[in-house]
């Protein structure tokens, strides 16, 4: 999946992302933003073989700030995911310094 994809994807959530930055929110919109807003982090992982590249795999981490730890978003995101067929792993933690809860959602694309 290109990275063009993963936003195109990501659009169809309906869960706000800056555009511009997908993988952060500044300090600035964190203090403007209602939750749940998300964030997204497509990386590159090679895996070598026989002293060769032998395939590349992009690892996708999608997280959602929310106020409370199932966020009402969840459905539409994963509903998302099952059409793109993928398989994620979730996890949750609260993130005491914005008093927000951070869903996230890790798969290979």
């Amino acid at each position: 999946m290109t990275e063009t994809e993963v936003k195109e994807m990501c659009r169809k959530m309906g869960v706000y992302f800056d555009e511009d930055h997908p993988d952060h929110i500044t300090a600035s919109k964190l203090k403007t933003l209602a939750p749940p807003f998300m964030e997204y982090i497509l990386t590159d992982h090679t895996i070598y073989a026989d002293g060769g590249r032998y395939i590349d795999i992009k690892d996708l981490t999608i997280r959602i700030y929310s106020d409370t730890e199932v966020s009402e978003m969840e459905p539409a995101v994963q509903e998302v995911l099952e059409a793109e067929d993928l398989r994620w792993r979730r996890s949750s933690e609260f993130i005491e310094e914005l008093l927000l809860w951070a869903i996230q959602y890790t798969m290979q694309v």
